[in-house]
């Protein structure tokens, strides 16, 4: 009896070891895939930048690009819209969903639901509802790239409130506020050095992903006749080849290194989840730091 039984047991652990092996196999197989489609067209890309219609290897595009002041001034103005996007998002954000967690756990899937109408209804739509319906506010918001960073924190939603959402759903919002409340300590101080700095992660995430959402849209700056980085890329690529490759390379880097900045943290803190009590405990007597402080 043992024989029958052992044999059908070495038999199917053969068995599951050649599953895994195939698995791994088309994994590979399927990742690399994935990997040329992606590679492939941003090496083409960058040879045609180098080369042009030419056979010599040349910097001209790159450096006709970087000597054109629209090239910085165009750069300059999607900066300062991410940087006032990337602002009024974590002004709004952060306390919402913090309260949201706290106060009304149960409208979490409606808060979700609402984020992300931006991708249900079309940009231009919005845009267009936003020129009817405000166009009476004053010159120094319509009249000024304030519009867009204020139309660019409604789009970004999708991504940046469920980035920020998963950072505070990884914390135990009301064991921490009321832990800190007991202790005498009022919400504003709590939120900012108890619940800030567990939120770190996610707080990078959503600056990344505004910021690289403010670079790359073309839609709405258009419409609101602005010239932006993306706006001046379609203009360059319109007349001028090689120029506009090396543009688009120049600003997939800019989205490519922060995304990949973001990723790191957040594989990092995946690797912590096991740790979550100890940040529970740390940040308790952050509170505790906080009280004596105020005190």
């Amino acid at each position: 009896m043992a024989s029958v039984i052992g044999v059908p047991a070495k038999s199917s652990g053969v068995g599951g070891s050649n599953v895994l092996r195939v698995g791994k196999v088309f994994r590979a197989v399927v990742l690399g895939a994935v990997g040329l489609f992606f590679i492939v067209p941003v090496i083409s890309s960058a040879r045609f930048s180098f080369t042009g219609s030419s056979a010599g290897f040349s910097f001209s595009a790159y450096s006709k690009l970087l000597s054109d002041p629209q090239f910085w001034s165009t750069l300059f103005l999607s900066v300062k819209i991410g940087v006032g996007t990337v602002t009024l998002s974590l002004a709004i954000l952060i306390p919402t969903t913090v309260w949201v967690h706290w106060k009304a756990p149960k409208i979490r899937r409606v808060m979700e639901a609402l984020s992300l109408l931006p991708l249900v209804i079309p940009s231009v739509v919005i845009t267009l509802g936003v020129i009817t319906s405000f166009g009476s506010l004053p010159n120094i918001i319509m009249g000024t790239p304030v519009i867009l960073a204020l139309e660019y924190v409604v789009l970004a939603l999708p991504y940046t409130y469920r980035t920020l959402d998963s950072g505070v759903q990884a914390l135990d919002i009301k064991t921490l506020v009321e832990a800190g409340q007991s202790l005498g300590a009022p919400f504003r101080k709590i939120l900012w050095w108890v619940l800030l700095p567990n939120l770190k992660s996610g707080v990078l995430g959503v600056v990344v992903l505004a910021f690289a959402f403010c670079l790359g849209e073309f839609a709405v700056a258009s419409l609101l006749s602005f010239t932006t980085f993306a706006v001046y890329l379609v203009q360059i690529g319109q007349t001028q080849a090689s120029e506009a490759i090396a543009f688009s390379l120049i600003a997939l880097l800019f989205t490519w290194i922060p995304l990949s900045i973001v990723t790191v943290v957040f594989s990092r803190r995946a690797g912590k989840k096991s740790r979550r009590g100890g940040g529970v405990l740390m940040s308790s007597q952050s509170v505790t730091e906080l009280v004596e402080l105020s005190e």
